[in-house]
């Protein structure tokens, strides 16, 4: 799939907590819970990374939160702190590239084609924008890179915490078919149960099947199925212009 398009998926790792640690350092390297506290009953905005390995993940009750780690410290969101930091990431990813993103507070897209000249070739303008972002908020990211937006946002996933990973182009499929159709994005535990029921795991099983007959079983998303499943931005807005 070599079409001399570069997209980069900015993923910041970890953010509210990462915010919180700036304005209190002493939480660094604790299980940190953003959201509230644990006797309430609202959910986790964020976890850290610490937290995480207990089962600790946003969207889960923060009485549960307590439950599988009650060492974790408890802290309310500062939604103005994480607007601020998203703006000012913001600004700097346009200093990359005019074509710039943002999928939710915490994540971008950019397509840097065509933007060799003035960065340089892909990894080293991925390494330059990562180094700009720490310098400017002392906050760490991580960067997926691809010719496709669907297969750079896997990609920053991968590279989690504090990396970069560039898919060259035409190994996208040899890049996806080991992972867990999970990693597909878009593909929840309702259609995951589904693949899983017809003896699909792994990307790689989901690119060998007809495509007329995942159609036949998926209806639309069946095609998008087998266009993801290659590397393709298929379906949704992953079939748009990045900053159209």
């Amino acid at each position: 799939m070599s079409t001399g398009r570069v997209v980069f998926h900015v993923d910041m790792d970890a953010f509210f907590v990462s915010v919180e640690e700036l304005f209190d350092p002493s939480l660094k390297g604790k299980p940190v819970v953003v959201g509230g506290q644990p006797h309430e009953r609202g959910v986790v905005s964020a976890a850290s990374y610490e937290a995480r390995k207990f089962g600790v993940h946003s969207a889960l009750p923060l009485r549960t939160a307590h439950q599988r780690c009650p060492q974790a410290i408890f802290i309310d969101a500062h939604p103005h702190r994480y607007r601020e930091y998203s703006a000012r990431i913001y600004d700097i990813m346009c200093r990359f590239t005019p074509k710039v993103e943002m999928a939710s507070i915490d994540e971008a897209y950019l397509d840097m084609t065509g933007t060799a000249r003035l960065h340089g070739p892909p990894l080293k303008a991925a390494h330059a924008l990562h180094e700009a972002i720490k310098t400017a908020t002392r906050l760490n990211c991580s960067i997926g890179i691809s010719a496709s937006r669907m297969v750079a946002k896997v990609a920053s996933d991968a590279a989690k915490p504090n990396g970069i990973l560039y898919v060259l182009p035409g190994t996208e499929a040899a890049f996806l078919a080991p992972l867990d159709v999970r990693k597909i994005p878009g593909v929840g535990k309702v259609t995951e149960k589904s693949l899983h029921e017809l003896g699909i795991r792994k990307v790689g099983d989901l690119a060998r099947l007809d495509e007329r007959w995942l159609e036949r079983r998926f209806g639309k998303w069946g095609l998008a199925l087998a266009g993801k499943s290659r590397g393709l931005d298929a379906g949704a807005w992953f079939a748009e212009e990045i900053g159209a």
